[in-house]
């Protein structure tokens, strides 16, 4: 947006894979943001959507963000100033960097400036300490000439007058031929589809160490920025001396084997043979890595109890006290104050009343005012396995299984597939299928309780799937009701294509096994294979055999 380029709202949705109203809402956000800058966020029919300021106010803002957003900390993760043997800061290389790079009309991504710093902080002591990079093939890569070498020589002008170092024409080589592999100028030397295949395969490689890693974006994209620069320099045959190699098979062996490991699962780079220099560099957004997680922040809690004051506080009292270095509270509410605006950016629910009638997609502990020992016991093991499970964590120590109970919930008296569908004709012929042996007013309650309950926050979970159910028990038998639509169903404004409904009615007697069953759906949301075996079903019996399966 900072270059005028040609940004679409509904592309940018559809990137960033959110709906048009959750953008519209952080558009707002941003437009605050940029207010004490006097920069401002404008859009056109033929333009798409961009900042308007005056260039100084970009670059001030730009800097201010790398600072807020953990940039400049996260490059100290990777490696502290004394390692390095600084002799000018992180924030004062950053600077430049974006000066220069912005003065020359080169538009980079975060990351690869991270990385860019990151190198020259790195060449500074290589340079100190005797190291040289090889020559690079200026008949190969034609770098003379190009744009980004001036701002290459540019950058590293400014960084001896801070350092006192001179820096050989190889290191401008190798800024310019990082420039040159990750601008978006006229000289790119990595294709998009390349650098695609690669992202591709970094991931599914690391999706076969430890899945939970690939969704952290700073990660992957930092690799990715680093990784392409790599296959240029590999493919030139630049022979990069990394001072910090032997101290890092030393003192952090895991990280360098893992990135071993990430690296020979990627056919692009099996051609090569990689040296422990270059392993050592990758390893160190492993270390950054770890080192983030260790500082994470605190888990976002909404705490929900009954309308008294008294015990509300003396609760919210108990959890700060308890469990303060771990938990933020955002909010303490009475029951009917939820919604999906108190939802947005909670990790978790504690609250001193039962909500075993409602299904959330993050765990819920229901405890006492008072959070006895064996409940906080109970919340710092759910908050130990919350990055390995979405499922409802209420009533753990249940030691019933899915398939236990999934004959006494489910039946194929209340299974339909159906090609097409409005979202009221699937409501109404779900509580018909439930609504046998129960009183004449059952379907009604049923569908208004539903009603009230969709109004509290959504029951939509991922883009396929819906959950209805009362705001509160409305039958003497609990059921399962699903329908599977081909076309899928217009669910809202928001959902427009929803293709399997789990009608759910809880008993006014027992439930028994509801929780294991609500967990197996909220895992379903996180498996899109299971869903599409689920979506291809022809049967009831071929539905609960993909079901147990989860």
């Amino acid at each position: 947006m900072f270059e005028q380029n040609e940004i679409y709202f509904d592309d940018l949705a559809d990137e960033l894979f959110v709906s048009r109203s959750t953008l519209s809402s952080d558009f707002k956000k941003i437009r605050q943001k940029f207010k004490p800058y006097h920069l401002k966020i404008e859009s056109k029919a033929n333009k798409g959507v961009y900042v308007l300021g005056q260039e100084r106010d970009k670059r001030r803002f730009i800097m201010d963000y790398f600072i807020d957003s953990g940039f400049i900390n996260t490059m100290h993760s990777y490696v502290d100033n004394e390692l390095l043997n600084q002799k000018i800061s992180f924030e004062e290389l950053t600077i430049i960097v974006l000066d220069e790079c912005r003065e020359g009309g080169l538009k980079l991504s975060d990351f690869v400036i991270q990385n860019l710093v990151i190198h020259i902080a790195l060449a500074i002591r290589r340079i100190t300490e005797g190291f040289r990079i090889s020559k690079v093939s200026e008949d190969e890569l034609v770098l003379r000439g190009l744009a980004e070498r001036q701002i290459a020589e540019n950058i590293l002008k400014r960084v001896s007058v801070s350092t006192h170092i001179d820096f050989p024409a190889d290191e401008v080589d190798y800024i310019t031929l990082h420039l040159v592999s990750k601008g978006h100028g006229s000289a790119c030397h990595i294709s998009e589809v390349l650098q695609e295949q690669i992202r591709q395969e970094l991931i599914d490689s690391i999706d076969q160490i430890n899945p939970t890693v690939k969704n952290d974006f700073q990660l992957i994209e930092g690799l990715l920025a680093h990784l392409s620069t790599m296959f240029i320099r590999l493919q030139s045959r630049v022979v990069m001396e990394n001072p910090l190699t032997a101290e890092i098979k030393a003192n952090y062996r895991d990280m360098y084997q893992l990135a071993e490991r990430v690296v020979a699962n990627m056919p692009t780079f099996s051609a090569y043979t990689l040296s422990p220099n270059e392993i050592a560099y990758i390893a160190l957004h492993f270390m950054a890595a770890k080192e983030r997680y260790k500082e994470q922040r605190k888990y976002n809690v909404l705490v929900i109890c009954a309308t008294g004051y008294g015990s509300a506080q003396m609760l919210k009292s108990r959890i700060e006290n308890e469990l303060g270095n771990l938990v933020s509270i955002t909010d303490v509410i009475g029951y009917y104050e939820i919604n999906d605006e108190k939802l947005k950016g909670i990790d978790f629910i504690v609250s001193s009343i039962a909500l075993s009638n409602l299904i959330f997609n993050i765990p819920v502990f229901t405890v006492s005012v008072f959070l006895n020992d064996e409940e906080l016991k109970d919340i710092k093991q759910g908050i130990s396995n919350l990055n390995r499970s979405l499922a409802n964590v209420e009533n753990r120590q249940s030691e019933l299984s899915v398939s236990d109970v999934f004959d006494d919930y489910f039946s194929e008296d209340y299974f339909f597939l159906l090609s097409d569908a409005s979202k009221e004709e699937v409501l109404q012929k779900l509580a018909q299928s439930i609504s046998q042996n129960e009183n004449e007013q059952f379907e009604e309650r049923l569908l208004n309780m539903m009603k009230q309950r969709e109004s509290m926050s959504s029951i939509v979970f991922g883009k396929n799937i819906a959950v209805p159910h009362p705001l509160k028990a409305v039958g003497s038998k609990h059921h399962f009701a699903v329908a599977i639509v081909k076309n899928g169903v217009k669910w809202d404004e928001q959902y427009l294509s929803i293709k399997i409904i789990f009608l759910m009615s809880m008993s006014i007697h027992d439930n028994d096994g509801l929780p294991e069953l609500t967990s197996a759906i909220v895992d379903l949301v996180d498996n899109p294979k299971l869903q599409e075996q689920m979506l291809a079903c022809q049967s009831f019996d071929e539905f609960k055999k993909i079901f147990l399966t989860i």
